[in-house]
Protein backbone atom coordinates (compact mmCIF):
# COMPACT_ATOMS: atom_id res chain seq x y z
CA UNK A 1 0.00 0.00 0.00
CA UNK A 2 1.59 3.00 -1.31
CA UNK A 3 1.26 6.29 0.59
CA UNK A 4 0.78 9.39 -0.73
CA UNK A 5 3.07 12.26 0.04
CA UNK A 6 1.93 15.01 2.13
CA UNK A 7 -0.03 18.03 0.83
CA UNK A 8 2.57 20.78 2.32
CA UNK A 9 5.43 18.75 0.33
CA UNK A 10 4.33 18.93 -3.14
CA UNK A 11 3.44 22.52 -2.84
CA UNK A 12 7.15 22.82 -2.15
CA UNK A 13 7.98 20.99 -5.01
CA UNK A 14 5.59 22.70 -7.33
CA UNK A 15 7.35 25.92 -6.62
CA UNK A 16 10.48 24.79 -6.97
CA UNK A 17 9.88 23.52 -10.44
CA UNK A 18 8.15 27.35 -11.21
CA UNK A 19 11.31 29.17 -9.58
CA UNK A 20 13.37 26.83 -11.94
CA UNK A 21 11.66 27.58 -15.28
CA UNK A 22 11.56 31.11 -14.50
CA UNK A 23 15.27 31.03 -14.35
CA UNK A 24 15.62 29.01 -17.31
CA UNK A 25 13.12 31.22 -19.31
CA UNK A 26 15.64 34.39 -18.10
CA UNK A 27 18.47 32.50 -18.39
CA UNK A 28 18.64 30.93 -21.52
CA UNK A 29 17.32 34.04 -23.87
CA UNK A 30 19.91 36.07 -22.17
CA UNK A 31 22.67 33.72 -22.63
CA UNK A 32 21.56 33.03 -26.55
CA UNK A 33 21.76 37.32 -27.03
CA UNK A 34 25.22 37.25 -25.34
CA UNK A 35 26.46 34.59 -27.96
CA UNK A 36 25.53 36.46 -30.64
CA UNK A 37 26.61 39.53 -29.16
CA UNK A 38 29.82 37.52 -29.08
CA UNK A 39 29.95 35.85 -32.73
CA UNK A 40 29.24 39.35 -34.25
CA UNK A 41 32.31 40.95 -32.66
CA UNK A 42 34.46 38.01 -33.58
CA UNK A 43 32.88 38.65 -37.30
CA UNK A 44 33.77 42.74 -36.82
CA UNK A 45 37.08 41.75 -35.55
CA UNK A 46 38.30 39.32 -38.31
CA UNK A 47 37.00 41.80 -40.92
CA UNK A 48 38.93 44.89 -39.60
CA UNK A 49 42.19 42.39 -39.26
CA UNK A 50 41.44 41.33 -42.87
CA UNK A 51 41.36 45.09 -43.89
CA UNK A 52 44.62 45.78 -42.07
CA UNK A 53 46.40 42.82 -43.67
CA UNK A 54 45.26 43.61 -47.28
CA UNK A 55 47.31 45.62 -49.80
CA UNK A 56 47.07 49.22 -50.47
CA UNK A 57 46.20 50.52 -53.95
CA UNK A 58 48.72 53.29 -54.53
CA UNK A 59 48.40 55.71 -57.40
CA UNK A 60 51.81 55.77 -59.47
CA UNK A 61 52.11 59.03 -61.08
CA UNK A 62 53.66 58.64 -64.46
CA UNK A 63 56.88 61.00 -64.62
CA UNK A 64 59.89 61.68 -67.31
CA UNK A 65 62.83 64.07 -66.72
CA UNK A 66 64.38 66.02 -69.57
CA UNK A 67 61.51 64.94 -71.75
CA UNK A 68 61.17 65.86 -76.19
CA UNK A 69 58.52 66.59 -77.67
CA UNK A 70 58.20 66.70 -81.58
CA UNK A 71 55.53 67.85 -83.72
CA UNK A 72 54.62 70.19 -86.69
CA UNK A 73 51.86 73.06 -87.19
CA UNK A 74 49.28 73.05 -89.82
CA UNK A 75 51.79 74.60 -92.17
CA UNK A 76 54.57 72.42 -91.46
CA UNK A 77 56.59 73.95 -89.50
CA UNK A 78 58.60 71.56 -86.91
CA UNK A 79 57.91 72.64 -83.17
CA UNK A 80 59.92 71.21 -80.22
CA UNK A 81 58.84 71.02 -76.43
CA UNK A 82 61.31 70.20 -74.19
CA UNK A 83 61.53 70.37 -70.09
CA UNK A 84 63.24 69.46 -66.56
CA UNK A 85 60.31 67.36 -65.79
CA UNK A 86 56.84 65.98 -66.83
CA UNK A 87 54.22 63.95 -65.16
CA UNK A 88 50.88 62.97 -66.87
CA UNK A 89 48.22 64.16 -65.19
CA UNK A 90 46.04 61.87 -62.54
CA UNK A 91 42.81 63.31 -63.42
CA UNK A 92 43.14 63.49 -67.27
CA UNK A 93 44.67 60.97 -69.30
CA UNK A 94 45.23 63.94 -72.63
CA UNK A 95 47.28 66.80 -69.98
CA UNK A 96 50.96 66.96 -69.41
CA UNK A 97 51.96 68.81 -66.62
CA UNK A 98 55.40 70.55 -67.31
CA UNK A 99 58.19 71.49 -65.01
CA UNK A 100 60.65 74.66 -66.55
CA UNK A 101 59.23 74.14 -69.74
CA UNK A 102 60.41 75.61 -73.50
CA UNK A 103 59.07 75.50 -76.87
CA UNK A 104 60.50 75.84 -80.15
CA UNK A 105 58.41 77.16 -82.93
CA UNK A 106 60.13 77.03 -86.58
CA UNK A 107 62.86 74.36 -85.42
CA UNK A 108 64.33 74.62 -88.52
CA UNK A 109 63.07 78.48 -89.78
CA UNK A 110 65.38 81.39 -90.44
CA UNK A 111 64.10 83.44 -86.98
CA UNK A 112 62.81 80.41 -84.83
CA UNK A 113 60.73 81.66 -81.61
CA UNK A 114 61.41 80.46 -78.27
CA UNK A 115 58.81 80.25 -75.19
CA UNK A 116 59.84 79.88 -71.75
CA UNK A 117 58.02 78.99 -68.00
CA UNK A 118 58.01 77.96 -64.70
CA UNK A 119 55.16 75.69 -65.50
CA UNK A 120 52.71 74.28 -68.27
CA UNK A 121 49.94 72.13 -69.06
CA UNK A 122 49.92 70.66 -72.23
CA UNK A 123 47.11 68.87 -73.85
CA UNK A 124 47.75 66.17 -76.61
CA UNK A 125 44.48 66.39 -77.90
CA UNK A 126 44.06 69.74 -78.63
CA UNK A 127 47.84 70.15 -78.43
CA UNK A 128 47.51 73.29 -76.85
CA UNK A 129 50.37 74.16 -74.15
CA UNK A 130 48.92 76.93 -71.17
CA UNK A 131 52.25 78.41 -69.86
CA UNK A 132 52.28 79.94 -66.22
CA UNK A 133 55.06 81.84 -64.20
CA UNK A 134 57.61 83.87 -65.57
CA UNK A 135 56.58 83.50 -68.95
CA UNK A 136 59.54 84.73 -71.79
CA UNK A 137 59.00 84.82 -75.59
CA UNK A 138 61.84 85.56 -77.37
CA UNK A 139 61.28 85.92 -81.51
CA UNK A 140 64.86 85.03 -82.52
CA UNK A 141 65.30 89.36 -83.72
CA UNK A 142 66.33 90.86 -80.72
CA UNK A 143 62.60 91.23 -80.09
CA UNK A 144 61.27 89.98 -76.24
CA UNK A 145 57.90 89.49 -74.56
CA UNK A 146 57.77 89.19 -70.94
CA UNK A 147 54.34 87.98 -68.81
CA UNK A 148 53.37 85.28 -66.07
CA UNK A 149 50.69 83.27 -68.48
CA UNK A 150 50.90 82.66 -72.12
CA UNK A 151 48.46 79.89 -73.86
CA UNK A 152 50.66 78.37 -77.06
CA UNK A 153 48.72 76.93 -80.02
CA UNK A 154 51.42 74.58 -81.43
CA UNK A 155 48.71 73.17 -84.67
CA UNK A 156 48.61 77.30 -85.49
CA UNK A 157 51.97 78.37 -84.20
CA UNK A 158 50.88 80.95 -82.39
CA UNK A 159 51.06 82.66 -78.68
CA UNK A 160 48.32 84.60 -77.09
CA UNK A 161 48.01 85.71 -73.60
CA UNK A 162 45.65 87.83 -71.00
CA UNK A 163 47.45 88.77 -68.28
CA UNK A 164 50.00 91.86 -68.35
CA UNK A 165 52.79 91.96 -71.05
CA UNK A 166 55.79 93.72 -71.64
CA UNK A 167 57.58 93.85 -74.87
CA UNK A 168 61.74 95.03 -75.78
CA UNK A 169 63.17 95.57 -78.92
CA UNK A 170 65.16 97.70 -80.50
CA UNK A 171 63.00 99.44 -81.58
CA UNK A 172 61.42 100.37 -78.23
CA UNK A 173 58.89 99.18 -75.61
CA UNK A 174 55.22 97.93 -75.51
CA UNK A 175 53.10 97.08 -72.31
CA UNK A 176 49.42 96.14 -72.52
CA UNK A 177 46.67 94.15 -71.16
CA UNK A 178 46.66 91.45 -73.36
CA UNK A 179 48.72 90.09 -76.74
CA UNK A 180 48.52 87.83 -79.93
CA UNK A 181 51.89 86.71 -81.79
CA UNK A 182 51.19 85.90 -85.14
CA UNK A 183 53.23 84.75 -88.49
CA UNK A 184 56.18 83.77 -85.99
CA UNK A 185 56.92 86.97 -84.51
CA UNK A 186 56.26 88.81 -87.08
CA UNK A 187 53.18 90.41 -86.35
CA UNK A 188 52.22 91.07 -82.83
CA UNK A 189 49.02 92.56 -81.57
CA UNK A 190 48.57 94.37 -78.33
CA UNK A 191 45.22 95.34 -76.75
CA UNK A 192 43.91 97.17 -73.58
CA UNK A 193 45.63 100.05 -72.00
CA UNK A 194 49.19 99.72 -74.81
CA UNK A 195 51.80 102.50 -73.86
CA UNK A 196 54.90 102.51 -75.89
CA UNK A 197 58.30 104.47 -75.96
CA UNK A 198 59.81 104.73 -78.89
CA UNK A 199 63.62 104.90 -78.93
CA UNK A 200 65.00 108.04 -81.01
CA UNK A 201 67.39 106.96 -84.02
Amino acid sequence: MTTAPPLHATGVSLKAHSRSVLAMRIVLPALIVGLIALLGLLIATHAVRVQAAAPRDTITQIRMVNPHFYGRDSRGRAFELTAAQAARSDRDMQEVLLDHVVVTLDVSGPHTSRVSADRGVYREDTRILRLNGNVHVDDGRASSLSTQQAIVDTRAGTVTGTQRVASRSTAGSISAQDYTVLEKGDRVIFRGGVRARINPR
